[in-house]
């Protein structure tokens, strides 16, 4: 029998990972009155039954961005919440050459967990891909329904769930719509795709360098208020606050033209070719042939 298609774990008291493992991470968090789900993945398994097998509260949806990855369970919920210049409507071509990306992955998958279980052992049931499902041409096209017109969030504003709170910080770089949410009574900062301990995509169109570094700045400066950090992709979607420093340096060092920043040549999930600046904690994708002269 193949495994579910969600891995879910609590991480911190009432926080719990709902994983698409190697593909996406979805986050719950409860307050005695009501939850937030921060994101609901791709939409390819339902995820509202994942989410009220650990939770009995009401919940609400908050998308940190309106990408294919983010919002694809949107409909399974009555409220749902987003920045205003967060964008409905995806193409069905961005869901089919995310499909290619995610059987890429399964075709790497048993060679990489033959190495891994020989030399490396960094798997776990967080990253470690599951099968994917049948019927994915109707995930494609028609894809998953868009859901409620979400109701906008703005910088600054605390969402209460009883005995806890989310503050919503606008953190543009990845996309011009991209949030990330502290809970600030255990420090849990959900970063959404402005923070990854894979490549932090900064290489499309929509993609602002200037504002990433700005943002990563910002969450860098929250760094002791926070206890660990939330993150949407790769196989380490929990990491330590001073990883948040990490990656502002990262994004300085690109911002203020570092002629010492490795570049090489990458493609992205969708394929496409990019540049890759390579860092030692982390890496940046940026538009192909970009130079930090630019």
């Amino acid at each position: 029998m193949s495994p579910p298609w969600f891995h879910v774990r609590p991480v911190a008291p009432d926080v719990w990972l709902l994983a698409e493992p190697s593909h996406v991470n979805s986050w719950l968090v409860a307050g005695r009155d009501r939850a937030v789900l921060v994101d609901t993945g791709l939409g390819i398994a339902p995820i509202r039954p994942v989410v009220e097998a650990v939770c009995s509260r009401p919940v609400d949806v908050v998308n940190t961005h309106a990408h294919v990855d983010h919002v694809g369970g949107n409909a399974e919920f009555s409220r749902v919440s987003a920045h205003p210049s967060s964008t409905t409507g995806i193409d069905p071509a961005e869901r089919a050459s995310y499909l290619g990306w995610m059987r890429e992955v399964l075709d790497a998958a048993a060679a990489y967990r033959e190495l891994d279980r020989r030399y490396f052992h960094l798997l776990s049931a967080d990253s470690d891909p599951r099968p994917l499902p049948d019927g994915l041409e109707r995930w494609v096209d028609p894809g998953p329904p868009p859901g409620p017109e979400p109701e906008p969030l703005a910088d600054g504003d605390v969402l209460d769930l009883g005995g806890r709170t989310l503050t919503v910080l606008h953190t543009p770089g990845h996309s011009p719509d991209s949030l990330c949410l502290l809970d600030d009574r255990a420090g849990v900062l959900f970063a959404g795709d402005t923070v990854n301990t894979g490549p932090i995509y900064a290489q499309a169109p929509e993609c602002d360098l200037g504002a990433f570094a700005a943002s990563t700045a910002r969450l860098a400066a929250l760094a002791p208020e926070v206890g660990l950090v939330a993150m949407s992709h790769f196989g380490r979607g929990v990491a330590e606050p001073r990883y948040l420093v990490d990656v502002a340096d990262a994004f300085d060092r690109l911002v203020t033209g570092d002629p010492s920043v490795v570049l090489r040549p990458a493609r992205d999930c969708a394929g496409d070719a990019v540049s890759e600046a390579v860092f030692d904690p982390c890496s940046v994708l940026l538009p192909p042939g970009w130079s930090p002269d630019r």
